[in-house]
């Protein structure tokens, strides 16, 4: 019979990071300071894990959001996991929502309404 846990399994997810902020997560969740696995492939846009008779694999897109691609055998709740932390993940702009508008001089700029 075949081992349980042994599916593979694909997943795409969009985040806020960069992929370079996306894939430096990843390898922060997944390599040697994280989950313990080993780097068998990195490029700027992907990153490749294997151990524990499993591996992961990171393909990050970019765009105006970046669009992650997850590839796992046996590391099932570590992707969950990965994806939840980089979704919940704020844009920058919404940390400084509160803060007042500078009016000590005239804006440059104009807001180009886009309803």
């Amino acid at each position: 019979a075949p081992a349980t846990g042994a599916y593979l399994m694909r997943y795409a997810v969009t985040t806020t990071l960069t992929p370079r902020e996306a894939l430096e997560q990843a390898l922060a969740d997944f390599g040697p300071g994280g989950l313990g696995l080993q780097i068998t492939s990195q490029t700027n846009l992907s990153l490749g894990f294997q151990g524990g008779g499993g591996y992961i694999v990171v393909l990050a897109e970019p765009g105006a959001k970046t669009t992650l691609e997850l590839e796992t055998r046996e590391w099932d709740h570590a992707v969950q996991r990965f994806m939840a932390r980089v979704q919940r993940r704020r844009p920058w702009w919404r940390r400084w929502r509160h803060k007042p508008p500078d009016t000590s001089r005239p804006a440059s700029f104009t807001i180009l309404d886009d309803s």
